[in-house]
Formats: C-alpha cells, sequence, structure tokens
C-alpha cells in the first residue's frame, strides 16, 4: 500500500505539476487513510471495497472532523484508486461510487479598505525590526491578491518596477503577470533599499545570496508561516479581535475589484483561478452592491 502512496505521490508532482502545499496534503490525507486500513487489517488495495471506503468516511466524521475535511480527504483516495485502477494495479476501483458529504459553501471574510488604512495608519515605521518589511508584505498581498505561497515563492528578478509588475507561479506552476500599483512599489523599494541588505547580512556563511525577494531575520526565504505571522501581528488590533490571514487579504483584493467595476474574467486571471465558478463566490459577497445596480437597472425598480 504505501509504496503505491509514494508512486501516486510522484505521479502528481511530475505529471501534474502540483505545488508542494498540495502534495503535502495529499501526504497526510493518504497517511491517514492508511492507518485506517492498518487497524482494519488491509495491507493490499486490491482488498479494499466501497463497504470499507464507506466505513472510513463514518470514521472521519465520527471523530469529528469537519465536513469539508471528510470531503477533501474522500477526494485524495478517490484520485489514489483512480490512478492504481488507470495504471492496472486494480481491475476495478471501488471508489469510483463514494459519494463523499458537502462541504460548507462559506463566504469568505473580507476587510473593509478603512480597517487596512487604519492599520497600516496603526503600526506606521516603528512597531517592530522589520517593519519595512511587513508593511510591504501586506500591501503586496493586498495590491496583488496572491496567495501566500506565491509571495514566499518570489524572487527579485520577478518584480518588474519598471513596468509595474510581478510574476507569478501559481498552482500547477502555471506562470501569470499581475499589474502592482505605486503605492505597494514604493513600498517594496523602501524594503529593498534599507532593509533587506540587513537582513541579508544575516544569512550564515555560505548561504549568502538567496535571491528571494522577502527574507526573514536569519536571511533565509520568509516562509509561508512566516507571512501569515506577518499578517496576524500586523492586523491584531483591530475591532472585534478579528484574525486576518493572507487569505483574508486575497478575499479582499477580488472583492473591492468586482466592487469598483472589474469584471468577473479580469479577477479570475489576477487569482490565477482556473475555473471562473470559483471566482463567482466573490459576486455573492456585497449585498448592497447588488441592490445598487438591481434599482439602478430594472425597468420596474
Amino acid at each position: 500500500m504505501h509504496a503505491l502512496v509514494e508512486e501516486y505521490l510522484r505521479f502528481l508532482s511530475t505529471e501534474r505539476n502540483l505545488s508542494p502545499e498540495t502534495l503535502r496534503a495529499y501526504r497526510e490525507d493518504l497517511r491517514v487513510f492508511e492507518e485506517f486500513c492498518e487497524r482494519a487489517g488491509v495491507k493490499e488495495p486490491g482488498e479494499i471495497d466501497h463497504r470499507l471506503l464507506r466505513r472510513y468516511l463514518a470514521n472521519l466524521q465520527t471523530r469529528g472532523y469537519a465536513r469539508s475535511t471528510v470531503a477533501r480527504r474522500s477526494s485524495s483516495v478517490k484520485g489514489f484508486f483512480r490512478f492504481l485502477a488507470l495504471r492496472g494495479y486494480l481491475l476495478e476501483d471501488p471508489a469510483m461510487a463514494l459519494s463523499p458529504p458537502k462541504g460548507e459553501r462559506r463566504l469568505p471574510r473580507v476587510l473593509r479598505l478603512e480597517e487596512i488604512d487604519a492599520a497600516e495608519e496603526k503600526h506606521g515605521l516603528r512597531v517592530y525590526s522589520t517593519s519595512l518589511r511587513d508593511l510591504a508584505v501586506v500591501e503586496m498581498l493586498y495590491a496583488t491578491g496572491m496567495r501566500v505561497g506565491e509571495l514566499s515563492g518570489l524572487d527579485l528578478e520577478d518584480l518588474d518596477t519598471r513596468r509595474g509588475e510581478v510574476r507569478v507561479l501559481g498552482k500547477g506552476r502555471k506562470e501569470r503577470v499581475i499589474p502592482v500599483h505605486d503605492a505597494a512599489l514604493q513600498l517594496v523599494g523602501k524594503y529593498l533599499e534599507k532593509e533587506r541588505p540587513v537582513l541579508a547580512a544575516n544569512a550564515p556563511a555560505g548561504e549568502a545570496g538567496e535571491r528571494a525577494l522577502f527574507l526573514n531575520v536569519r536571511g533565509g526565504r520568509l516562509s509561508d508561516r512566516g507571512i501569515r505571522r506577518v499578517v496576524e501581528r500586523f492586523f491584531r488590533a483591530l475591532e472585534g479581535g478579528r484574525r486576518v490571514s493572507p487569505h483574508t487579504l486575497r478575499h479582499s483584493f477580488a472583492t473591492h475589484l468586482l466592487h469598483g467595476g472589474a469584471d468577473l474574467r479580469t479577477v479570475q486571471e489576477l487569482l490565477g483561478h482556473v475555473d471562473l465558478s470559483t471566482t463567482q463566490i466573490y459576486t455573492h459577497l456585497d449585498k448592497g452592491k447588488l441592490k445598487e445596480v438591481f434599482f439602478r437597472t430594472h425597468p420596474r425598480a
């Protein structure tokens, strides 16, 4: 079982070009499934039938996992068995008719523009030792709508300050170019001039020359977790104790663009969504805008 899981993960990496973050999620999901099979006394994929898979999903629900987690782990298992059937390891796919629970579709939380402005005014350039970097990180996330992993993966050469754009490597290793407004470029420019050289000097001997755009205090690439900490710390003082993540800024980016008149296809391209239906969730966020358009355009309104 384990050898076939590893072969499947190699297939996802080399032929599907999935990101390291996605691969880690698949690996964890399949590890949990392997442990369940081990407890059930099952060692070979050929011993698994539809009934056992239903027991696996029921076990996840009994253990208190969210419906979205159960749905994702079901999807990982279905992909694994589809791979085994296509490669000839199984005569039939026992997961073909597996029906996972529908995940809860929650609307993403969005910051108001006033909240972003208030946080930037509160912090200024004086709160902590890496404040220039942190201001630039927050502004770049909101300016571009990038995923946290995409921002972490940026190198110096990916930012073109003359053209006002950044080259991003997204999910599936797909590349896209995103415009960057002047306010974000100015903050990044100050960081590159005054703070990045100081951070780069902290790199251990032999590890100098890191090409990452954003560095941590040890001179290495700022990680996904480091970026999340930056954002959480930056917005910690918001009223109501709201927890803000990099994805909150991505949601805010998309919602504010649509509220300002951008079309859905443009926002889809900027976010790097493959399917337009993924982007359409942002059209449900602003009921006030919906009513405004309705009463302005409907002939009977």
